[in-house]
């Protein structure tokens, strides 16, 4: 018998290392996304730590994660002590967008900013682009979420939106069994599907565009809408990692989910196996200092 006894991983360490066994020597995420933000037609300087795009209302920082497999960018918009605009950032966070709202301190004092992080198999344009035009939406530079719409190749007209949405459940059905992760299509909606995790559920949701899919993971919560500090230390929870925390309306009262986004019309099993991965340990570290 050995001394030591192996601890065991957990569902989302698991996912993780199957993710990197998985991936392709595709390259690095950020490959590429120097001409790509040129053709944009952004002001942008690449720094040793990433990319830094200026903007008339401050700068969006971009850089990689996960030696070089996830995109990830952060851009400041200020602060807020009101419980209404705070709960309403949570809520909004469960909108199926790659960009969401976190509160960090990394750059001194604890300030708001929308974040968006995605997984990539070296450098993927389709992805990239709906990431900063999502979060452009965020911060309100409608310029940058514009010429990002544009460059994408969308789906023209309301059949080839449905083709479009066909493929990406087509792929998010392939993904799940590639991934080994057992799911059950929703009777009633379509284009949801129930994941069957070590915690219990994790829904994934396809956006009605087929652009993206969110996932999400209900946690315990009991702390209500008008607490400052409970509502900002949900937020500050938010830039742990790649998932964020959201809020939705229930008949208790509000709920509290563990969630994160990712791009789904070239939708691979990776990456699938990445959202349900970063949903999973977000929801781990929250029961962890929450209980």
């Amino acid at each position: 018998m050995p001394l030591f006894r192996k601890k065991s991983q957990s569902q989302a360490q698991r996912l993780a290392s199957w993710r990197s066994d998985a991936l392709r020597a595709g390259g690095r995420a950020d490959d590429g996304l120097g001409p790509l933000l040129e053709e944009l037609d952004v002001a942008v300087s690449q720094q040793p730590e990433g990319w830094v795009v200026e903007r008339a209302g401050g700068h969006l920082f971009i850089a990689t994660l996960d030696d070089g497999t996830t995109l990830s960018g952060w851009a400041p918009v200020g602060d807020s002590s009101d419980p209404a605009e705070l709960a309403g950032m949570l809520r909004s966070n469960l909108e199926p967008g790659l960009a969401w709202t976190s509160r960090s301190d990394t750059g001194g004092e604890p300030e708001l900013g929308a974040r968006f992080a995605v997984p990539l198999d070296g450098f993927e344009r389709g992805a990239v682009l709906l990431a900063l035009e999502s979060i452009g939406g965020e911060i309100g530079d409608e310029a940058l979420a514009g010429r990002a719409r544009e460059a994408r190749e969308r789906p023209r007209g309301e059949a080839a939106e449905q083709d479009e949405n066909a493929r990406a459940a087509d792929a998010v059905t392939a993904a799940l069994e590639a991934a080994g992760l057992p799911a059950e299509t929703d009777a009633e909606r379509s284009g949801v599907w129930h994941v069957t995790v070590e915690r219990g559920v994790v829904e994934a949701v396809l956006r009605d565009t087929g652009e993206s899919l969110l996932l999400m993971h209900e946690l315990e919560y009991a702390g209500g809408e008008s607490d400052v500090e409970t509502l900002r230390w949900l937020l500050g929870a938010c830039d742990w990692g790649s998932a964020r925390l959201g809020m939705a309306p229930l008949p208790g009262g509000p709920g509290l989910f563990s969630a994160c986004a990712v791009p789904a019309h070239a939708l691979e099993a990776q990456a699938l196996a990445w959202g349900v991965g970063e949903v999973l340990l977000l929801a781990d570290e929250y029961d962890r200092l929450a209980g």
